[in-house]
Parts: C-alpha cells; structure tokens; sequence
C-alpha cells in the first residue's frame, strides 16, 4: 500500500471507526454502516468505491468537527448550508489547479448519497439542496499525455530492469488498469507460460479486490492478452528471479516490490508503478514525460484497438470494451459472447503492438533478433556500454556496438580469438615482442601472426571483459 493510501485508510479508522471484517465493511457509528452496507450490498460493492465515499465523509466530519451520528440529526436547512459552504471551499482549493469541477461535483454525489441513505431523501422531501458546479467540456485540472506507440516501445526499451521493462510492456499491450495490473499473481499466468501461448489469458474476477481494492472496478468480470514481446519479457523475469531465490511461488505477486524481494510477497505500490512509468517516459525522452501516468499507457493500448489490425481489419466495437474492461451498453451485454477464450485470442493475436519504424530501428531489432541466437543479451550489453562511456548510446552506436560483440562471438565459436596478420619474416621479433603470437610460416619470406589481447570494441577493453557478455 502507498504512502497516500495508507494515509486515507488511517484517517477513515480514526475518524468514521470503520474497519474491514469477516462479512465486509464494518463502522460503529450507525449512520456510516447504512452507506457502507447500501455501497456494499445494492451497488457493485467495490471495496474502493465503499473507501472512497468514506474518505469524503472523514474530510467533511473533520471539517464540522461533528461525528457522523450527529450530523444525520441535523436540520434539513443547517446540513445544506454546511454542505454548500464545505463545497465551495473545497473548490476554491481545486480551482488553483485548473477550471474542472470534476473533482467538487463527485464530492457533492458523495455527500447527497450519505445523507439520503440516513433519511434525507427525495421519498420523504428533506433532500438537500445543494447546488453543482459547471464543468467545461474538455478540461482537466491533471493534463495528461498520451504516449505514441512508438514512444510507448521506446519507454519499455529504456525502463531499465527487465522487471521495469515487462510491466511497461504488460500495461500497454494488455490495457489492465493500476491496481489489476498491481495485483496479478505468478499463478495467474503460470499455466499459460507452461502451455507455450505466446499471449498469455489475464482474467480480471471480482476475488482480486481481496488482493487489492479496485483490482476488479465495479465488480466486472474480465479478461485480455498480454502481446508477444510482453510475454517474452516476463517469461525472462521469472525465470530470472528463478535462478536469485531458487524457486517460484504461485501465490507471489508477479510484479514484485522492489523492497519486498526478501519475502516477494509485497505487490507494487500505486507509487511505485507511478515512478517506474515516469522514469521509463524521461529516459525515452518524451518532452512531457512529467505528464505521463500509468494510465496513460492504459490509453495507449485504447488506440491500439481502435487501429487497423496487421491483416487490414478491424476488431469489432464489442470486443475492443470488453478488453478495456468495460459493460456494454444497453441489451448488447446480455447479448455479447465473451466464452470463446480461443476466438478472442486469435483476434488479439492480430492486433499490430509495433509502431511503423525507421530502417535503423528495424536493423537494431534484427541485431538483437541474431545476439539472442548467440546467446547474448542485448539490453546488458548496452547498459554495460553506456557505464563504461557515461552517457546514452545512440541506435547507430548501439548496432555497431552489438554487431562487434556478434563477431567476436562468432570468431571465439570459430577458434579465431585475435586479430591475425601476414607479416616479413624479419619484422616477426619485434610482434613478438609486443606479445602477439606465432601461428604458422607461409613461404620462407612471410609468417601469420596473432594479437592475444585483440579486443573489437575500440581497444578499450580486453578480450577476458567481453567474456563477461556471453
């Protein structure tokens, strides 16, 4: 749980006394269990929502000084004034950051639902009135920016650790919200590794909220696919994180905490996944990468269903809201076929994760397609490059660099581990004596020499340092 999370949740003990129980929600003030049970028991009975309302009401209470119990025996008259003037106030707050009353008006719905679950309702004429706020169309207090595709592969290329690299990935080509992405476990996607699906099946259920709130939003059941590339980065995790601990338990969290990797039993933070996407948008240098949010990769996988698929077509209207997690309107839900697991994945498997790239980009994504065969590890060895020269690689720097490595691979393969020359006979003594060795006799007027300390990369490392790569 984040710092800010474990903040609300403080605040709603102390203040409203509600805790978690066996059957739910549970407070002692009498007036916060009818909205928690109306919350829990008639509307989707997200664990979030029922914490979000509470975190409303806390604010208000504190800011009466009055508990609950003895706000609801107020005067219809006194709880508008006192509501309205709270409203207000809040958005003189909120208008320092931007002209929405998005923020005030879900605080208003808040409020009204609280007192109208305690009698003042529409059924008995003590609703309160309270005025709105306007909302003007397209305007945000949090901006926000949307990566490109392209720029979203450049974040997962340069998020740093392969665990970095696969949540970027996972987010962007699944399209799972913060906290189902957060509350995925190893056994979750397991059994697809083992079966060899190259996307793997993600099913979203109402039981995740127990893992972490709002994991599951409103209680809709769901499922997507994680991309091909997604899939290979956290085969890659796990099997990495295999090889520190040992052994891998189903009931771990598949994105661990990085300050939990004793126990790797603690999921990623809201915060944690925040500056793990912001760093990832810094280091792809996207300008406004202060404003892009874990969300925001959400919406990138929004656009990849609305694209044309690698065969032309595009997937159907229903089908691209049931991946983003979303009911459908009207009848079409009691309608819509999401039982065929099989079909779905077929069409995902069409859906086009990779941006229209540049010659160069696609002669690096070829390069590391052959180090891989050789059994090297691209993504080290330019992490290993850019510490050793203190600055970023550029792509061209980066194939030349793989493209040497590649070839001493393949030389060390072929027996041929130094640089070898024909040489006169009579300058034989003075290579020798710079250390290179004597390898066999052409005629008797040249010989073949070889350079033991031979090292492909610009001569500024030997030839035992690149072992370290392979």
């Amino acid at each position: 749980m984040g710092v800010y999370s474990m903040y609300v949740s403080r605040m709603i003990k102390k203040v409203l006394k509600v805790r978690w129980g066996s059957d739910g929600f549970v407070s002692k003030f009498r007036s916060v269990q009818k909205l928690v049970d109306y919350l829990w028991l008639r509307k989707s009975g997200s664990p979030r929502s029922v914490l979000a309302y509470c975190w409303v009401l806390s604010r208000f209470c504190l800011w009466t000084k009055c508990d609950p119990d003895n706000l609801v025996c107020k005067s219809r008259e006194e709880l508008e004034a006192l509501v309205q003037n709270f409203l207000d106030e809040v958005h003189r707050g909120s208008r320092k950051r931007g002209h929405s009353a998005r923020y005030v008006n879900s605080i208003r719905a808040c409020l009204i639902t609280f007192f109208r679950v305690n009698g003042f309702s529409k059924e008995n004429n003590k609703e309160l009135r309270v005025q709105g706020y306007h909302q003007p169309p397209r305007v945000r207090n949090r901006n926000e920016y949307v990566p490109t595709l392209e720029e979203a592969c450049r974040m997962a290329e340069r998020a740093g650790s392969i665990r970095n690299r696969a949540i970027i990935r996972t987010k962007y080509s699944s399209g799972l919200r913060n906290a189902a992405l957060r509350a995925i476990l190893v056994g979750d996607v397991l059994r697809e590794i083992e079966a060899g699906y190259e996307n793997l099946l993600i099913k979203v259920e109402p039981e995740w909220n127990k893992r972490i709130p709002g994991a599951c939003k409103n209680n809709i059941p769901y499922y997507t696919f994680t991309s091909a590339q997604a899939t290979r980065d956290i085969k890659e995790m796990l099997k990495r994180r295999k090889e520190i601990f040992g052994s891998i338990s189903e009931n771990e969290p598949l994105f661990i905490s990085m300050g939990s990797l004793r126990s790797r039993r603690k999921p990623l933070s809201p915060r944690e996944l925040e500056e793990i996407v912001k760093n990832a948008a810094r280091e792809a240098d996207i300008k406004d990468w202060e404003r892009v949010t874990p969300h925001s990769l959400r919406k990138v996988f929004e656009s990849i269903l609305r694209s044309p698929m690698i065969d032309g077509d595009r997937m159907d209207h229903k089908d691209q809201e049931f991946l983003m997690g979303h009911m459908l309107q009207g009848s079409q839900e009691a309608y819509y076929d999401w039982t065929k697991i099989d079909k779905m994945r077929k069409q995902f498997g069409k859906l086009c994760f990779e941006p229209k790239t540049s010659p160069e980009v696609r002669n690096l994504d070829l390069i590391k397609q052959i180090a891989r065969i050789f059994g090297l590890d691209a993504d080290e060895i330019k992490a290993k490059r850019e510490e050793e020269l203190g600055r970023k690689l550029t792509i061209k720097e980066e194939i030349d660099h793989l493209q040497k490595i590649i070839k001493f691979k393949l030389n060390a393969l072929q027996g041929k581990t130094g640089e070898q020359r024909v040489i006169p006979k009579e300058e034989l003594q003075k290579y020798l004596n710079k250390g290179w060795k004597f390898l066999s006799v052409i005629d008797e007027n040249t010989v073949i020499v070889q350079n033991a300390s031979w090292n492909p990369v610009n001569g500024d490392f030997e030839v035992t340092k690149l072992f370290t790569y392979m």
